[in-house]
């Protein structure tokens, strides 16, 4: 295996985190810019290349591309900061083994090596463990269906009443198998697998569904079944095994999934996932905290639950560094608009959400973070605020007649356009609308009885873009029309 990343300090806590003889991995070179990276991976062709992703010289997404093009062997896994995250998500499409998050986490590291040291093209590595499962039954027509079952444990759950529900859950199984006689359960590497056995082709998801029911009125807990495909022949049981637990990640979001019962190869969040909907859902946070609506802010909040569920595939740091991007894209988008509010660092986020057992217990993190913003820009009352009003109240007092919009106020001022809307209206009792009408039409009325000006000229004068808005406006507010109101006042 090979290390590469600009900053040596990593490259060394990487060698210490992990004690890599004892798994039989020896580190054969550590780089520090992409290009010298690169000629390694050509000239020793290590199983395992762990690189930064944003290098001098070759960037790790220009690394694997050649490699890519090269056919090389070479595992990739990527190290990527923060602000890269995006970037290194999308090295996935040239084939690299995984990613990880600054700063790197001793567990995720060790699984990201082991899916390396499990790819298929690597003929010296084999499956550990395969003897646990049963032998065939010899039955020509039978097929199997593997199932992996975990308990979905709650918050702050003490490891002993872990040990207790588990033990629950793999005693009711075997009750129920052993009445039913078309399955097996044993335990594997720590996990309750179920092996449904079935003659012919059946659809075994009614049978799934009343498992899993059954499991929860015995144990008292959310049970999660993620299950494997149908297949021919016990020997076939650990590559499905593999498959299915590659997708546990998803127990992290169990409590937003609809469905308890899950397929390898589908995600449990359908729908599009695209990040141009993740980023309209944070500008609509940002515009509710600055127009303190808080029903604008719960959208954009339900918008963006759904988009990270979606995007994250099952991973829990990608979940927790796409509620990160959320708070630096507000912190962003208030500090640009002269708006300030505490939030909480990055690295403090970072800590807090990965000791979440949940995803909505790492949600609530983040709500709270925009709550606190959302009460803390309401109660901020300054003299800036009488200075902006009277600023924007004196500027439609000179430019009434020309074509006034609320973003040409909010820009005067200095301010996101939902956010002046309200505070115009709180600091006026007004709607900006309406306030630029009731100037426009005080010196209308000056126009009407000073001058011998036709209606439509004083229209234009004032700022009303025709005769027929001008009259609308004129007769709701003084009950007839400029006509008339000049007709009555002159005689």
């Amino acid at each position: 295996m090979i290390l590469a990343d600009d900053e040596p300090v990593i490259t060394r806590g990487i060698r210490k985190l992990i004690d890599w003889e004892q798994l039989g991995i020896q580190i054969i070179g550590e780089y520090e810019d992409g290009k010298s990276a690169f000629a390694a991976i050509l000239r020793d062709q290590p199983e395992i290349a762990l690189l930064d992703i944003s290098m001098p010289g070759m960037s790790g997404v220009d690394i694997i591309r050649e490699c890519h093009g090269l056919q090389c062997r070479t595992h990739i896994i990527f190290i990527s900061g923060f602000q890269e995250f995006e970037y290194a998500k999308a090295a996935l499409d040239y084939g690299a083994a995984d990613y990880l998050l600054k700063p790197v986490i001793r567990e995720e590291l060790l699984k990201a090596i082991e899916k390396c040291v499990k790819t298929p093209d690597r003929p010296g590595v084999a499956y550990k463990g395969n003897m646990d499962f049963p032998a065939d039954s010899g039955e020509q027509d039978r097929i199997y269906v593997p199932v992996c079952a975990y308990p979905v444990f709650r918050r702050g759950e003490k490891e002993q009443i872990r040990h207790l529900i588990g033990f629950s859950l793999l005693s009711f199984l075997e009750e129920y198998f052993e009445e039913q006689k078309d399955g097996i359960v044993f335990q594997k590497e720590n996990r309750i697998v179920v092996v449904l056995q079935k003659s012919g082709s059946v659809d075994v998801s009614e049978e799934l569904e009343r498992i899993k029911e059954g499991a929860e009125n015995a144990t008292g807990y959310q049970v999660l079944l993620i299950c494997g495909d149908e297949i021919r022949s016990m020997q076939e049981i650990p590559e499905m095994f593999q498959k299915c637990v590659e997708k546990e990640g998803y127990l992290f979001f169990a409590d937003q999934m609809k469905y308890s019962v899950i397929s390898w190869k589908e995600t449990p969040f359908p729908g599009r996932a695209e990040l141009q909907n993740t980023q309209d859902a944070k500008n609509a946070i940002a515009d509710g905290i600055l127009a303190h609506q808080r029903e604008m802010i719960l959208d954009g909040l339900d918008r963006y639950r759904q988009m990270v569920c979606r995007l994250s595939n099952g991973r829990k740091e990608d979940a927790l560094f796409y509620y990160c991007t959320l708070i630096q894209a507000l912190a962003e988008t208030l500090g640009g608009k002269g708006v300030k509010v505490s939030l909480p660092k990055q690295q403090e986020l970072l800590e807090k959400g990965r000791t979440c057992g949940s995803f909505s217990e790492m949600e609530q993190i983040f709500t709270d973070v925009i709550d606190n913003a959302y009460n803390e820009l309401g109660e901020s009352v300054t003299q800036n605020d009488k200075r902006d009003i009277n600023k924007a109240l004196e500027y439609i007092e000179i430019h009434y007649a020309e074509s006034l919009s609320l973003n040409v106020l909010a820009e005067e001022v200095h301010m996101n356009p939902y956010y002046f809307s309200s505070f115009f209206k709180k600091s006026t009792g007004k709607n900006f609308k309406d306030y630029v009408n009731r100037i426009r039409l005080k010196h209308a009325v000056t126009l009407l009885l000073d001058t011998d000006k036709k209606v439509y000229e004083i229209a234009m004068d004032v700022g009303f873009g025709d005769a027929r808005a001008f009259n609308d406006a004129f007769q709701k507010t003084y009950g007839e029309t400029p006509a008339g109101y000049r007709k009555r006042l002159k005689n």
